[in-house]
């Protein structure tokens, strides 16, 4: 019930709080603020703010991981509302970050940071739910920009990761489908989870061993289909092969082309499973649109087949990192069962 009330809570405050125009712990997963102890630290966060914000490309256009916000201690609490913060601290500078930041973690953790030079601490849900909070702290300029330098990359998968546990922690708040789940698991041999929102909307057109699962407003879309082989990992090492197997649910479940000059492969991690990755662009058959798509070929030698996980956006206008961060979340719950 307490976590209940603090969701509430925090979703009416940004409802009445209009005049500040900030975005509290109900907005996106990508706003991040980062809050400086004082004046003198903001150029290094700046620095810090442009190598971590790294871009992906939508068909044409780009965007960032995340959309940062850099305030001063006089801005603290509007950097208290945002999903993701990081805190910049200056150790011993005595201001109003610092103090919070005390307030916050135990004494003897504080202790382990002054007295080693400095450090990171994540904290989870300090000021309103599906809220992650990261101190990194040092005792001066140069060591503190050279933490965050040598800590990037920890540090934006840290939020990623964190992102996609607290998007999945919402969806089963909010109620899973367990009876489709439950059926694709008995019928197909394998499950994720599945958020209400999600309908199913194809299963197995004209026999394709496929399906499609869709929400509106934006349009967009889980899709799975399999192929049967004898031997899976010379399957998985066929690019060639498993851009005719995408090709080929994009016609029979999307009526759609997708165009291989704007392919990019990725060898990676979904869940519990290694995968290759496919991002490229598609192109309607049925009206003059197109969009993104990401796609992961998932290796199942339990059932002697190569399985293609695609998630697709229609969205003119909009920004598709958001939607595809949370379409992401759930694919990365998918799973195989025997």
């Amino acid at each position: 019930m307490a976590a209940v009330l603090m969701t509430l809570v925090v979703t009416l405050g940004c409802d009445f709080d209009k005049e500040k125009g900030i975005l509290m712990a109900a907005g996106s997963y990508g706003d991040l603020a980062v809050v400086v102890s004082d004046r003198s630290i903001q150029p290094l966060a700046q620095r810090f703010v442009e190598g971590l914000n790294i871009k992906k490309t939508f068909v044409i256009k780009e965007e960032g991981l995340f959309n940062p916000d850099i305030f001063l201690p006089a801005k603290l609490d509007i950097g208290k509302g945002y999903k993701n913060v990081i805190l910049l601290v200056r150790i011993g500078d005595g201001g109003p970050v610092e103090k919070t930041v005390k307030s916050k973690i135990n004494k003897e953790t504080w202790n382990r940071l002054a007295a080693g030079g400095g450090g990171m601490v994540q904290m989870n849900d300090p000021w309103a739910t599906y809220q992650t909070v990261l101190v990194v702290a040092s005792r001066d300029k140069n060591s503190l920009s050279s933490l965050l330098r040598n800590k990037t990359d920890k540090i934006r998968e840290l939020f990623e990761e964190s992102s996609r546990q607290r998007i999945l922690r919402r969806n089963r708040y909010n109620g899973l489908n367990t009876q489709l789940m439950n059926a694709y698991r008995e019928r197909f041999g394998f499950s994720f989870e599945i958020p209400q929102d999600l309908k199913q909307n194809q299963l197995q057109p004209d026999g394709f061993p496929g399906l499609e699962l869709l929400q509106s407003a934006p349009s967009r879309g889980v899709s799975i289909s399999w192929l049967n082989t004898e031997d899976v990992d010379w399957l998985m090492g066929q690019r060639d092969a498993l851009h005719l197997m995408r090709q080929e649910m994009g016609v029979k479940l999307h009526s759609e082309d997708i165009i291989p000059g704007t392919f990019v492969w990725e060898e990676t991690r979904l869940g519990e499973h290694d995968v290759l990755k496919l991002e490229g662009a598609w192109t309607s058959t049925r009206f003059a649109g197109g969009g993104a798509f990401w796609c992961y070929f998932i290796p199942d030698p339990m059932h002697n087949r190569v399985i293609c996980l695609d998630l697709l956006v229609y969205g003119p206008g909009m920004d598709k990192m958001p939607i595809f961060r949370n379409l992401a979340a759930v694919a990365s719950s998918f799973t195989l069962h025997e």
